[in-house]
Order: C-alpha cells, then structure tokens, then sequence
C-alpha cells in the first residue's frame, strides 16, 4: 500500500469546536423561538431533525448495501459512509426536544378541536398504535438498530485498518461486515419504513399511503449519495480518498445518484396516481394541502428540481466523470431533498398557505452543528480509505466504463 493511500484525516480536530459552537447556537435560538411560536418552532425543530437525520440513515442504507451485494469498487469512498452511519445514535439525544414538543406536532397527542365524528372515529381507531408510549419505544428500538449495525460496521473497520497488512484477520472482518449486512439490511428498512410513518406520516394520522416509506427512503438514499459526492469533489488532497477516486469512481457514483434520483420521483408520481385514481376524501385532502394556495409553487419547485434539473444533468458522462460538475448538482440536490422534506412537514401546519418561520433555519443550523461535529470528532485522526480492506487494490484500480 503507498504512503498517499496511508494518509490520515487531519482536519477534523479543528471543525469539531466550529461546528459544536454553530449547533449550540442554532438550538438555543431554535428554544427561545419555541417559547414565541412553540407550534412554528416545533415543526421547524422536527424538519431539521428529519433532513439531517436522513442523510446519516441514507448513508446507512448505502453501506449495508455495499457490504451485502459485495461491491468492491466503492470500497475507496466507503469511509464517509461509515463515518455518517456510526453519527445514528447522535439522533437518538436529538429526539428527545420532538418527544418533548409532540402535542405541538401531532394532532393523535393534542387532539384540535372541531374534529367531525369520522375524524374522532380514525384517530379511536389508531389509537392502539398511535399513543405515546408505543411511539416512544418504538423510537428507541428504531435508535437502536441503527446504532448497533452502522456502529458494528464502523468499529470493524476502524479495527482492520490497525491490522499491519491485509492478513487473514482483515478478510474475516470483511466477511463479518458482509454477514452483518446482508440479515440486518431487512430490519433497517422496516425501521425506515416505520420511524417515516411515526415521525411524518402521522403529523396527518387521517392520511395514510403504502408508498410514502419508500418515497421518504429514496429521497434519503438521494440525500447521502449527494453528500458524499460533495465530499469527494472536497478531499481531493494529498492522501485524502477523493484524491484516490478517478473518473470511473466519480461515474458509477453519479449514475447510481441518477438511478435514485428516477426511483425517487417513480414513488412520488405512483403515491399521486394511486390517490388520484382512489379519490379517497382523507388522501385527497392531503394533496389538498400541498397542490393548491402557496405550496403549488414549492410542488412544482419540487417536481423540476429534484427530478427535471438533475435528471438531464445526470445523463451527461462528462457531468458524472468531473468532480467539481457533479458536486454542484449534488449541492442542488441536498438543497431540494431540504424543500422536500419542508414540503412533507409543514403544511401539515399551515395547509394551502406557503409558510416560512426563521426557526426553521436555526434549527438547520443548530441539528446540523452538532451532526457535523460528531462526523468530524469520529474522523479525527483516521485514514481516509479502509486501508486494509481486502479489496481496495481492486477499487483504487477500477476500469472505466
């Protein structure tokens, strides 16, 4: 193995102060604003929670994915991933304000008055489900599943990189995180799948759709690749793994944000046409919200450039192989996984009239200082590369294609 290869991170230890200082901040003003506007500053918290917390379940997703289907050429980008699987149980003390705020959010904990009967009857309904307790246990399963496998997954490699070569040892790591991967990946969707339907979906609990999991999956899926395609344009120092990745890697890396950009849009556009056709009150009510007054600007916003931009971007080889040209549309693409996922929270607050509440931005800044920080302070000091990985010579050597 060269000496690049060998090259350690260096820069975390001088962010993790940075970023630590920008998260306390966001989240005392975000604390102060719910003391003003406690329902605007609930949902604000909850959005940013829910962006954030979806590129580190993405990232999850991606690796365990990587590791089960025994990919070889991402193996020289796999350390980002890891880094931002291990970061889940940060989000487990970052739930705890959603816990607290749940009769601001959720109209099941609350229950708003001048419901009609049939509205009363649904929420009686779902009651044996939607009731603190469960959610609050479910939650803490959801956290604890996440944290044991990207947290196994990350201390395993961290372990073959102190291994003086690639020995016996480092293959029977690999196969470990190949085994773990392969019987966790179910649980971990089904624990996507879920936690979307607790945290999301039932801001609405008279509204419910088969496809709204996957649809919340693609888009975190989405989220991670494009935040690992940001840092990969980023590294490109001495050493560092974006300096290791050429144009193959950058292409497959591309492509597969394309596949995923598609596959996102294919939900979306099959909820709507599922509910167009069902015409069902409690499912037309909920596009209702969000295709008439001030969101038809952000659905249509959503529609172009979450899928339309990027889509044709992405087809072009010479977009995907340059690192600063798929950067950029990556960039674009967390800033339209971010209006998504405003789009999904609040007009559950404020149906058919387009919000905007300044909490919402000390919340992004406050979830995403703290989230940053645990990235940089996991980090600090390693390698850059899973440099005993069995297969990072056949990665750093990946043809063209």
């Amino acid at each position: 193995m060269t000496a690049t290869v060998l090259t350690r991170f260096t820069r975390g230890r001088r962010g993790v102060v940075g970023a630590a200082g920008v998260g306390a901040g966001g989240l005392v003003a975000t604390l102060l604003g719910g003391f003003l506007s406690p329902r605007e500053a609930a949902h604000g918290y909850l959005f940013a929670f829910a962006w954030w917390w979806s590129l580190c379940l993405g990232a999850l997703l991606i690796l365990a994915t990587f590791h089960a289907s025994r990919a070889r050429w991402p193996t020289v980008l796999r350390r980002p991933l890891e880094v931002m699987a291990a970061c889940c149980p940060v989000f487990a003390l970052l739930f705890i304000p959603v816990v607290v705020a749940m009769p601001h959010l959720f109209p099941w904990v609350a229950i708003p008055q001048g419901l009609d009967a049939h509205a009363l009857h649904l929420l009686e309904h779902k009651s044996t489900y939607l009731n603190v307790p469960f959610f609050v246990v479910r939650a803490i399963f959801y956290f604890a599943v996440w944290g044991a496998v990207g947290g196994l997954l990350y201390r395993w490699s961290v372990r073959q990189d102190a291994e003086p070569a690639i020995t016996e040892q480092a293959v029977r790591i690999t196969a470990r995180q190949r085994r773990l991967s392969a019987g966790a990946l179910p649980l971990l969707v089904l624990c996507l799948s879920f936690a979307s339907l607790d945290w999301l979906m039932s801001l609405e609990p008279w509204w419910q759709s088969t496809v709204y999991a996957l649809y919340v999956g693609c888009g975190a899926v989405v989220g991670a690749l494009a935040t690992v395609a940001i840092a990969a344009a980023a590294a490109r120092g001495g050493g560092e793994f974006g300096a290791l990745m050429g144009p193959p890697h950058f292409l497959r890396l591309g492509t597969l944000l394309l596949a995923f950009v598609c596959l996102w849009a294919y939900c979306g556009f099959s909820q709507f046409l599922l509910a167009w056709i069902a015409s069902l009150p409690e499912e037309v009510t909920w596009y209702r919200a969000r295709l008439d007054g001030g969101w038809r600007a952000v659905a249509v916003l959503i529609a172009v450039g979450h899928f339309g931009v990027p889509f044709f971007l992405l087809l072009l080889r010479r977009v995907k192989q340059r690192p600063v040209a798929l950067a950029t549309v990556s960039a674009w693409l967390l800033l339209m996984h971010a209006v998504d996922v405003y789009w999904l929270i609040f007009p559950a607050l404020h149906p058919r009239e387009g919000s905007f509440h300044w909490t919402s931005v000390t919340a992004l800044a406050g979830v995403g200082g703290v989230t940053v920080a645990a990235w940089l302070w996991l980090v600090r000091g390693g390698f850059t590369v899973p440099v005993r990985d069995p297969f990072l010579p056949h990665s750093l050597r990946v043809p063209g294609a």
